[in-house]
């Protein structure tokens, strides 16, 4: 929160989050923060400088490719594993593997953009089986390589998904015993 808020890593108008304790696992944190009018993301282009949903080049990115590997791979399942907790009536309930993308599309239904995922022909192994882009969990390079940590960022762009961002935010806390 200090990066997004102090160091102005986004300029923003507001935020709101919560932080939610896993019944395993570590806690974790759920923000959405509303930028400020003169840097709102309104093109393709914008999206693509702040999200990514590929592998970077192990070339001249390794760092941040071995993030990605590490911590922005969808869990195996699919055609990687039939019995996953995510599959449901022989499919993922979070919509992976993902299609291929030449390029973001900024407007798509759901409120959430196309982003881009070239199918390269970059194969990673990740835990034992060839992980391509239609895995990779949209990130923002630099909080990744930062705090080496899964830190999902998406962005939203219809208010039906700030609405449910809301709602998630603010659902309360764990009752469960």
């Amino acid at each position: 929160m200090r990066d997004i808020t102090v160091n102005k890593l986004f300029v923003i108008d507001a935020y709101v989050y919560t932080i939610e304790f896993q019944k395993r696992g570590l806690p974790h944190a759920h923000i959405l923060i509303i930028l400020d009018e003169n840097s709102k993301l309104l093109t393709a282009e914008d999206v693509d400088s702040v999200v990514c949903a590929y592998w970077p080049d192990p070339a001249s990115e390794r760092r941040q490719l071995d993030s990605v590997k590490s911590h922005m791979i969808h869990g195996s399942c699919g055609p990687l594993d039939r019995n996953s907790p995510y599959m449901v009536d022989n499919s993922c309930t979070k919509k992976y593997p993902k299609e291929y993308n030449e390029e973001t599309v900024y407007i798509s239904e759901g409120g959430y953009p196309t982003y881009r995922r070239p199918n390269n022909g970059l194969v990673v192994n990740v835990r034992g089986h060839p992980v391509e882009n239609e895995f990779v969990v949209p990130y923002n390079p630099y909080l990744l390589v930062k705090y080496d940590a899964h830190i999902n960022v998406e962005v939203c762009s219809t208010v039906k998904s700030l609405m449910y961002l809301y709602k998630y935010v603010y659902k309360g806390h764990d009752a469960a015993t």
